[in-house]
């Protein structure tokens, strides 16, 4: 049997595979193939009019993501059986971690924790980390200066629903765990920056 790998792609194809090669190459463009003919049924030109493409595969998961065999999945927290997201643990069965650290004012976000896998997932899990540091209020002031930048970027303005949750949730954010302590960008940049420092 074949062992599933990234989006249900078997893993066994690519295996001895290298990196780079034209083999590689050959093959990744191969399977993307599929990928291309379906948006091709909408939008027929689609390969002329893209500017820029990256086909992905399980040994690239395997390699930048460190994903055993190039698969994502069930995320499980260390030192845990079956952790769930937080409070939603009594109502949601998803097996993912929710943002919290052992480290003070360090959260984590993407497809390994709350709410899982997947493009909207992962955006989603950022999102959530960024009301985590950040009052709903400054996201909802960075969306309506955005929207003012341009007329294509009007969708932003987050208008009189914006305002409403706001009220509704703008008292529960920034996470009360994390009210007090140091902002994580503020602990990245720091890292970043000693690092680059060291570097020299």
């Amino acid at each position: 049997p074949r062992t599933p790998s990234s989006g249900g792609e078997p893993y066994e194809p690519w295996d001895g595979l290298e990196d780079g090669s034209a083999e590689y190459e050959a093959y990744k463009a191969e399977r993307a193939e599929v990928l291309w003919r379906a948006v091709e049924r909408c939008i027929p030109d689609v390969r002329e009019r893209a500017e820029f493409s990256v086909i992905g595969s399980p040994l690239a998961h395997e390699a930048f993501l460190r994903r055993d065999r190039g698969t994502y999945g069930m995320a499980w927290a260390a030192g845990t059986a079956a952790p769930y997201s937080g409070m939603l643990k009594y109502v949601l069965p998803f097996p993912f971690p929710d943002m919290k650290t052992p480290l003070d004012g360090l959260i984590r976000c993407g497809d390994s924790c709350f709410p899982g896998i997947g493009t909207p997932s992962a955006a989603a899990s950022g999102a959530i980390a960024a009301s985590t540091i950040q009052p709903v209020s400054k996201h909802m002031d960075m969306l309506k200066e955005a929207s003012q930048v341009d007329p294509m970027y009007k969708f932003l303005d987050p208008g009189p629903l914006g305002k409403f949750y706001e009220l509704f949730v703008g008292g529960l954010t920034p996470s009360p765990e994390l009210k007090g302590t140091p902002s994580t960008a503020g602990i990245s940049s720091g890292a970043v920056q000693a690092s680059s420092e060291e570097s020299r």
